[in-house]
């Protein structure tokens, strides 16, 4: 990617924007060649090497960023959800719109009902808490309906974190944590993947109204 910096553009645009590129590189009298295709994103997490099992032991594994203050004490810990209780902060990072996480009655379809779900502070440098930032970016790790686990960031008020309870034990936390840092396939990748298979019917949600 850094080679190749329009890669991410290149094979994340459409047909039309592809030819849009090309048309306007053709008449700024550039010759360029189109990058290759991005690597699949891994279904499962990659096998951990001794680094990181280490840094299991270590600590936490969220860092702080040079010039920032670290994350409170409430914030570096992992919290268990059952589906509505994960759904719930996703209706609510929708109703305050706080730009990060969307609720719908499909997503709540395909979270498994049966196993816990996880949430941890785990921000961007650029999202790092602050006056800018009133909420907190967190790591998602879901299980979904067909057993896969993928990732995902969702906007949480520190307020509405600090509530949820403790369940889970500390270094289980931590390789939970682990894992949803190394997982690369998130949400939009999963159900681009379950589309051929997903209806009303199949997956029990609302059907959408016809005009």
């Amino acid at each position: 990617m850094q080679t190749r910096p329009m890669s991410w553009t290149w094979n994340t645009t459409g047909e039309q924007g592809r030819k849009w590129m090309l048309r306007h590189i053709a008449q700024a009298g550039y010759q360029w060649t189109p990058p290759p295709p991005l690597p699949t994103p891994r279904k499962d997490a990659a096998a951990w090497n001794l680094r990181q099992g280490l840094r299991v032991l270590a600590g936490w594994p969220v860092r702080t960023p040079p010039g920032r203050q670290p994350l409170p004490r409430q914030a570096r810990i992992l919290k268990a959800l059952n589906r509505d209780q994960m759904y719930a902060l996703y209706e609510e990072a929708g109703r305050r719109r706080l730009g990060m996480g969307s609720a719908s009655p499909e997503f709540r379809a395909h979270l498994d009902p049966n196993t816990p779900h996880y949430l941890f502070p785990d921000p961007a440098n650029y999202y790092w808490p602050g006056k800018d930032h009133p909420w907190w970016e967190c790591r998602v790790l879901l299980r979904m309906v067909d057993g896969e686990q993928i990732t995902g960031s969702l906007a949480v008020l520190p307020e509405t974190f600090t509530a949820l309870p403790s369940t889970v034990p500390g270094i289980r936390q931590r390789r939970l944590a682990m894992t949803a840092r190394m997982l690369e396939r998130d949400y939009y990748l999963w159900s681009r993947d379950h589309a051929e298979d997903c209806s009303p019917q199949r997956c029990g949600y609302p059907a959408e109204p016809t005009a």
